[in-house]
């Protein structure tokens, strides 16, 4: 991820500081992180150090609490330590990666935490929502605040979306599942998993009988996605079940009461409020 940190850096034309150049050249400066918010996961320890690390290799930063933490308000979650002009420098670009990782692997953990409370044995995941050239990082929060990762990118899973299909059914007619079920092997054989994504009970048999690893149940009613656990467990209980769609934290309770293996909500990174932290230098 340096290339990534150092693009920060140079958007922020840190190594062009106007006040840091003018005002120092080697004048040591120590200071501390603090959480100003009410509670966050702690997330992102290895971009903070990349950002000052990458101004001047000279700078230490030493954090008092572990990946994966909770921090409270007023917590000291870091001791920064080196030339005034680097810390400085880098003190914006630092706090925006550690501000957005750890809000992102807070709302995660309460979203996990919902499910544990509700005794579920389904994951939390994320989605492909995130912000462009940030998807490496967003994905470790999400690991981070306790949540299991969605795939990659469009080569880690093979994944016939509602788009997909469409264009599938138009293209073969009556034929498309023996198509896609003729997909789904070659998949297999190559070793990738697949997934399906349906989005009514009219869809679902079809889509069954392919026989994917995986069927996303996405943006469906309360109602339906019942009818549509039952029928896949009865039907093929290997194919294992993803919930999806505007899934918020009020729904984990109910979905608990479901047989499913994962729920996959892209608030989780697009909606994560992002934490707040300061550095004060002395």
């Amino acid at each position: 991820m340096e290339p990534l940190i150092r693009a920060a850096l140079r958007e922020d034309r840190a190594w062009e500081d106007a006040a840091g150049r003018a005002l120092f050249s080697k004048e040591p400066a120590k200071g501390k992180i603090v959480f100003k918010g009410q509670r966050a996961v702690l997330c992102g320890e290895w971009a903070v150090k990349e950002a000052f690390r990458c101004l001047n290799s000279r700078v230490r930063v030493r954090f008092l609490a572990k990946e994966g933490a909770l921090a409270a308000r007023g917590a000291v979650v870091a001791q920064v330590k080196g030339r005034a002009r680097a810390v400085l420098a880098g003190e914006r670009t630092a706090l925006n990666f550690l501000g957005l990782m750890s809000g992102i692997a807070t709302r995660t953990r309460e979203f996990v935490d919902a499910a544990r409370r509700s005794r579920s044995s389904f994951c939390i995941s994320d989605t492909r929502k995130t912000h462009p050239l940030l998807r490496g990082l967003e994905k470790y929060a999400v690991k981070v605040g306790g949540g299991s990762p969605h795939r990659m990118d469009l080569a880690s899973l093979a994944m016939a979306k509602d788009n997909h299909l469409a264009v599938l059914r138009r293209v073969r007619g009556r034929e498309w599942p023996r198509f896609l079920r003729a997909s789904i092997r070659r998949w297999r054989r190559r070793g990738l998993e697949s997934e399906v994504e349906v989005q009514s009970l009219a869809q679902l048999e079809a889509v069954a009988g392919c026989g994917p690893d995986w069927i996303m149940l996405d943006n469906m009613p309360l109602g339906a996605l019942r009818a549509a656990t039952v029928f896949l467990r009865q039907f093929d209980p290997r194919i294992k079940i993803e919930v999806s769609g505007g899934v918020t934290l009020e729904d984990i309770p109910y979905l608990a009461r479901l047989p499913i293996d994962r729920v996959s909500a892209g608030a989780i990174v697009h909606s994560a409020p992002f934490a707040d932290f300061s550095l004060e230098l002395h």
